[in-house]
């Protein structure tokens, strides 16, 4: 009786083995540690760092990293639900930062792309953010942002205080020379929020740092007289919001393209021919500056954003005569009424802005309910450019 024989290929068997080990292959580790570093470099900071068990040639890869963003989010939430947790998840944060800085390499040829402290970081933490920066401005960090005050009070005495001492050595024999500490040429990006810092230190980035593109001032406290000018300045975008003491600010960019500022009186624009975005808050008393102020820039606009705070009529705006906006092609008007008052004296800017695309209205007050309404507009019955094709969103607060 014949029976059914089974023939074994070995050729087979060893093929299918080999394909096993190279499925479990670790193809990742085999990359040059340069690679590797970038791709641990686009990873959230401590999802980065876990690789480190990873295996003992991945150990120390995640400490060369490009990028120190020292996000905290769920920490703030923490104390966001409860206040109480402050003081330990602060100490807990720093005692990262620290330990973070510590394990990096002393190279200061590997430059910085990205150092970002936020945090509910007080006074008290003083001279431990004083050595962050030092460290970020030895990397040559390419964008720096320092937020220090995500939750609290927004009290100018609990405030860090930017030491000017950082920056330059002020010459004992010569005097007003000043000797520059650190190379700031790769800097592009500076962010400061929620801290002290003076004119003139500011005045000094602008002047040393070659390659800043972006300006960011929030919640600042000693700025008073603001000027942002410079021969070889490259700025392309500045943005200063709730700057408390801020009399004046003066900008001659010519690069200039983005522009945000909380303040109409003492404003000073000149010799900003490439800015097409800006975005201004304007108080009821200081409206008839306005127009004067921006003189120089309404025929080249594109984006316009107007913030109105605070007991407005409809009839105030149509009276300080706004002149044609003609490359406008998207206004925001950020609107407070009285409440006798009604948003029709602002169609004045759809007569004005003959190439208006996007009109984005908003309009409320404490006491209002959020309703949201979408207007679709082929033809404006009080607009001559009928062709024209205008999107209207338009956010009112209407009284409960």
């Amino acid at each position: 009786m014949g029976g059914n024989s089974v023939i074994c290929d070995s050729r087979f068997q060893l093929k299918k083995c080999a394909a096993e080990r190279l499925d479990n292959y670790d193809w990742m580790s085999r990359l040059p540690d340069d690679i590797l570093v970038v791709i641990l470099s686009s990873l959230p900071l401590k999802e980065a760092g876990r690789t480190s068990v990873l295996s003992s040639s991945w150990k120390n890869l995640w400490k060369q990293t490009s990028r120190l963003n020292f996000n905290a989010s769920s920490a703030l939430d923490k104390i966001a639900r409860d206040p109480k947790l402050r003081c330990e998840e602060r100490r807990m944060y720093v005692r990262w930062v620290n330990s973070v800085l510590k394990s990096a390499p002393r190279k200061e040829a590997l430059n910085l792309e990205h150092f970002r402290i936020c945090f509910d970081v007080g006074k008290g933490f003083s001279g431990t953010i004083t050595k962050w920066l030092k460290f970020a401005f030895k990397r040559r960090v390419e964008r720096l942002e320092l937020n220090l005050l995500e939750y609290g009070d927004n009290e100018s005495e609990k405030q860090y205080v930017f030491p000017e001492d950082i920056l330059f050595r002020k010459s004992i024999d010569i005097p007003h020379q000043t000797t520059t500490l650190y190379n700031f040429n790769s800097l592009k990006v500076l962010c400061f929020k929620n801290i002290s810092i003076s004119d003139e230190a500011i005045e000094f980035f602008l002047r040393n740092c070659t390659s800043l593109e972006q300006l960011v001032l929030q919640d600042i406290n000693q700025l008073s007289n603001l000027e942002v000018r410079g021969p070889s300045l490259v700025l392309k975008s500045l943005y200063e919001s709730f700057c408390v003491g801020l009399e004046s600010i003066k900008v001659s960019a010519p690069n200039l393209t983005s522009l945000a500022v909380s303040i109409t009186e003492g404003l000073v624009l000149e010799n900003v021919p490439m800015l097409v975005d800006l975005a201004i808050t304007c108080q009821k008393r200081h409206m008839p500056l306005l127009v004067p102020a921006l003189s120089c820039c309404f025929s080249q606009l594109e984006i316009l954003t107007l913030r109105l705070p605070w007991g407005y009529k409809d009839h105030d705006i149509a009276r300080f005569n706004f002149p044609e906006l003609l490359e406008l092609k998207k206004l925001v008007v950020d609107f407070t009424p009285e409440r006798d008052a009604s948003v029709l004296g602002l169609m004045i800017f759809m007569r004005i802005s003959p190439n208006l695309e996007e009109f984005l209205l908003m309009v409320g007050g404490s006491d209002y309910l959020c309703v949201i309404i979408w207007l679709f507009v082929c033809f404006f019955p009080f607009s001559p450019f009928y062709h024209s094709l205008l999107f209207i969103f338009l956010f009112l607060l209407a009284p409960i």
